[in-house]
C-alpha cells in the first residue's frame, strides 16, 4: 500500500434508517435499498422523502436496474424484457415488454433505466429486435425509449449501439459505453455542445462542465470535453497507474474522492491528473465500508457495517 497523507473525515449527520446496496444520486439526495424490499429517496439532510415496494417481479434475487424519479413520484425496475414504473403505493403507473439486449457473448443483459433529472420522463434502453440475434426478440443494437409520465406517450429511437447509460442529476449531461469484448468505448453528451469521447465508462462530470471521469477494469480515466485542435485522437487520456478503483466521483473541482477494492478504503486523486494525493481516514474503527458517492460540493456520502452488523447506515462527510 503506497504511503499517502492522511485526511480526516468529519461526520455531518447519519441517517435513522437503516440501508443496503449501492448508493443513487438524484438531483434533490440519494436513493437506495432498505432491508424491507423497498428503494428508498433520502433528501440532503437524510431524511426520508419517499419508499415505493419493489414489483415481485424483481424479486427472489433476480438482477435489475432500478431509479427514483428526483421529485419522489416514481420508481422504476427493469430487467431484461420488462420495465415496470410504480408509485409509492406500488401500484403500476406504467409497464410494458421489450426486446431483450445481448452483450458480445451472445447472452441477455438487463437493461438501462432512468428518470430525466429536470423532466418528468423515463429512459429506457432495450434491445433492437434482430434477423440473426440468437434470441428471437434480442439484439446487439439498442433503442432508447423515452415515457412522458404526464400522457405516457412513448417515444422510440432505434439502432444505437451503446450497452449502458446514466444520465447525471445535472440534468444537462448523459453518458453511454459499449464493451466489444477487449476494449470500453465511451462517450458523454451535452446539449451545448460536440460530445466527449474516451476509452472508458463515464461515471461522473466535473462540477464546472470542462471534464468527465470514467472507469474501465478498475483504471480511472479523465476526459476534456473541449480537445485542442491538436489533439490527437490515437493520445491517451490522463489515467490511474493501477487497476484497484471500484467507485470514484468528483468531491469538488480539484479532487476525485475514489474506493479501492480489497480492502476497501478512500483515497483523494488529482482531478487534473489523477494523481493520489491522500488517504481520508474515518472516525469509526472496524467499520466494513460497502459503497459511496459524492456530488461535487466537497461532501460525499457511505454505507457501512458496524463490526459484526448486518445492517448499514447511510452517513454524509466532509474533510475535516
Amino acid at each position: 500500500m503506497i504511503d499517502l497523507p492522511l485526511r480526516n473525515a468529519e461526520l455531518i449527520r447519519e441517517s435513522d434508517e437503516l440501508v443496503a446496496g449501492a448508493i443513487r444520486r438524484v438531483r434533490s439526495g440519494w436513493a437506495l435499498h432498505d432491508g424491507s424490499g423497498n428503494v428508498v429517496l433520502f433528501d440532503t439532510d437524510l431524511r426520508v422523502r419517499a419508499r415505493f415496494p419493489i414489483p415481485d417481479r424483481f424479486r427472489n434475487g433476480r438482477a435489475y436496474n432500478w431509479d427514483i424519479h428526483p421529485g419522489g413520484r416514481w420508481a422504476a425496475f427493469s430487467g431484461t424484457r420488462h420495465t415496470t414504473c410504480v408509485g409509492r403505493d406500488g401500484c403500476v403507473v406504467w409497464e410494458s415488454d421489450h426486446p431483450g439486449l445481448v452483450n458480445v457473448d451472445g447472452d441477455l443483459i438487463v437493461v438501462s433505466v432512468g428518470f430525466h433529472p429536470l423532466r418528468d420522463e423515463l429512459h429506457v434502453f432495450p434491445g433492437t429486435k434482430a434477423d440473426d440475434a440468437s434470441q428471437e426478440d434480442a439484439g446487439y443494437e439498442s433503442a432508447c425509449w423515452v415515457v412522458s409520465l404526464p400522457d405516457l406517450a412513448v417515444s422510440k429511437k432505434e439502432s444505437l449501439h451503446e450497452d449502458r447509460w446514466i444520465m447525471f442529476p445535472d440534468g444537462r449531461h448523459t453518458g453511454s459505453s459499449y464493451f466489444d469484448g477487449h476494449n470500453i468505448d465511451g462517450w458523454c453528451d451535452r446539449p451545448d455542445g460536440p460530445y466527449s469521447t474516451g476509452s472508458s465508462r463515464p461515471v461522473d462530470v466535473h462540477p464546472d462542465g470542462t471534464m468527465w471521469l470514467g472507469e474501465a477494469f478498475g483504471y480511472l480515466w479523465m476526459n476534456p470535453f473541449d480537445k485542442p485542435a491538436d489533439w490527437d485522437d490515437e493520445e491517451e487520456e490522463d489515467a490511474t497507474d493501477n487497476d484497484c478503483y471500484d467507485e470514484a466521483f468528483f468531491l469538488d473541482r480539484e479532487l476525485v474522492i475514489a474506493a479501492t477494492d480489497g480492502p476497501v478504503t478512500h483515497e483523494l486523486l488529482a482531478a487534473e491528473t489523477l494523481q493520489r494525493v491522500a488517504r481520508v481516514i474515518y472516525p469509526l474503527n472496524g467499520e466494513n465500508w460497502q459503497w459511496m458517492a459524492a456530488s461535487g460540493d466537497g461532501t460525499w456520502v457511505t454505507t457501512s457495517f458496524a463490526p459484526g452488523g448486518d445492517s448499514a447506515r447511510l452517513r454524509h462527510w466532509r474533510l475535516a
